[in-house]
């Protein structure tokens, strides 16, 4: 690497990497994306706008949603509204700003997700925004929350979702025109963090419009600079996520199948540091699956449980640090009592028998530390401040494994990804703690695991069955 030819220049490129990360990119197809204007590029004096004539719009769509029995299905009037620019040059971000989503949940459907009043409800809903230009266009997937909301004695209950969607960039000049897609609802009992709950997929009732707004996209004025090239669209997001609580019930008949080995591999996307933890092959110990039968009939129960316990081999990772600060350090990632085991719990439960989801915790430790080459003695001791809590889900079969993962388009807000919480005890000569909290601590990560059974017959091994000579999981992609 040439060396630097002084200070100044040092200076110029952080300036430059920090401008970077404060852009957040999303690409959403051939009509939106987000694009930056490079900080090397002069600017004028007094750029014109980029937007103007900021306008009020709303939406009310009827949708016909299935909830579960007794209440069944019901139509749920869905009021969107957001304030948005009338016209955007082409290029520039276009921001929806306070959208919402508003609806009047039927008592009946309440009653059933909280028994009592004072429990509440809360979960979020997710949907399509469609962007339409010409014969083109780009579907938006838009999360909502629906914070705790407690429930009126009786009548139906308002709940207002919101939701913070990324700034879209127009790439073409002419009229941009945004509909809403049918919403999935996902709701539970605000107080009983491990209740159930199950998404609703809503259709749209016929012989409407859904057309939330119409923007004008104009081309900047010659004086000021064009836009880049916008990014990529980015891949397809997981399957949808569900929680994995299961209501108390009578005490039944335990079937318990011993599993096969299982294979495990898994990866984090840790998006302050813009970098992918990826693990190495790991084997799920003592893995067994129970059924419940319930007498007289012995029928049995939904769901049934997969359970066993995971540990991680440390691994290197590289990333920039604050975006510019080139670092490596060995991460493991190891159970809530890492001085006394290095085994992580796992229990998950199965619904259907085609879909798993679980919640785990794990510390996360950080050692072995370099920054720009230079050693940075982290201890021996430097971990997060309290657990990772993982809520993951996807498809998955007893015998043949599957991909768990998060989902940052859920409709439950619990299973759109994790948070990555500050570090401790870190730093031997000085508390490096708040450094490192600051380059990777973040709300908004990504987390999926591959599992897959193994037979045993396939791996060479001269007395005992070893994982390591088995055939490699085949390369997962990264999460989205």
């Amino acid at each position: 690497m040439p060396e630097s030819r002084g200070r100044p220049v040092r200076r110029r490129t952080a300036s430059v990497a920090l401008a970077v990360l404060g852009v957040l990119s999303i690409g959403t197809g051939a009509l939106t994306g987000v694009s930056s204007a490079s900080t090397e590029t002069p600017m004028p004096a007094a750029p014109p706008p980029s937007s103007a004539g900021e306008q009020q719009v709303s939406k009310d769509i009827t949708f016909d949603c299935p909830f579960a029995a007794p209440a069944g299905s019901q139509q749920i009037t869905l009021t969107v509204s957001a304030a948005v620019p009338a016209t955007v040059q082409v290029g520039s971000g276009l921001k929806f700003r306070s959208l919402a989503a508003s609806f009047l949940l039927p008592h009946a459907v309440a009653a059933q997700l909280a028994p009592t009043a004072a429990d509440g409800v809360r979960g979020g809903l997710t949907l399509d925004l469609t962007a339409h230009q010409g014969d083109k266009h780009s579907a938006i997937p838009t999360p909502f929350t629906v914070a705790a909301t407690p429930l009126p004695e009786t009548g139906d209950v308002k709940l207002t979702a919101t939701a913070d969607l990324p700034e879209q960039a127009i790439t073409v000049p002419g009229k941009v025109s945004f509909d809403i897609g049918a919403p999935t609802i996902a709701l539970k009992p605000a107080a009983d963090a491990a209740a159930e709950a199950t998404p609703v997929a809503c259709t749209l009732l016929p012989d409407q419009t859904t057309t939330l707004a119409s923007v004008l996209a104009t081309q900047p004025p010659a004086n000021t600079p064009g836009p880049s090239k916008p990014d990529p669209s980015p891949p397809p997001a997981p399957p949808a996520a569900e929680p994995n609580a299961v209501s108390p019930q009578d005490d039944g008949f335990p079937l318990v199948t011993p599993l096969n080995y299982v294979q495990v591999t898994a990866t984090s996307s840790i998006y302050r540091l813009g970098a992918t933890v990826a693990s190495s092959r790991t084997a799920i110990l003592n893995g067994s699956w129970t059924l419940i039968l319930d007498p007289p009939d012995y029928i049995p129960r939904d769901p049934s449980t997969i359970s066993g316990v995971v540990g991680f081999r440390p691994v290197t990772a590289t990333f920039l640090g604050f975006g510019f600060v080139p670092v490596s350090a060995t991460v493991e990632f190891l159970p809530v009592d890492y001085r006394n085991s290095k085994l992580i719990d796992l229990t998950g439960q199965l619904w259907g028998g085609v879909r798993l989801t679980t919640h785990v915790q794990v510390m996360a430790r950080m050692s072995n530390a370099e920054v720009n080459g230079v050693p940075l003695d982290l201890g021996p001791d430097c971990v997060t401040a309290k657990p990772v809590s993982l809520n993951l889900s996807g498809k998955y079969n007893a015998t043949t494994g599957g991909i768990i993962s998060t989902d940052p388009n859920s409709p439950d807000p619990d299973y759109r990804g994790f948070a990555l919480p500050p570090f401790v005890h870190c730093g031997t000569a000085e508390p490096l703690g708040p450094l490192l909290t600051g380059m990777a601590s973040t709300t908004t990560n990504v987390n999926q695991a591959k599992v897959v059974n193994v037979n045993f017959s396939e791996c060479a091994s001269n007395k005992f069955p070893d994982h390591t000579k088995c055939k490699p999981i085949p390369d997962t992609p990264p999460p989205s």
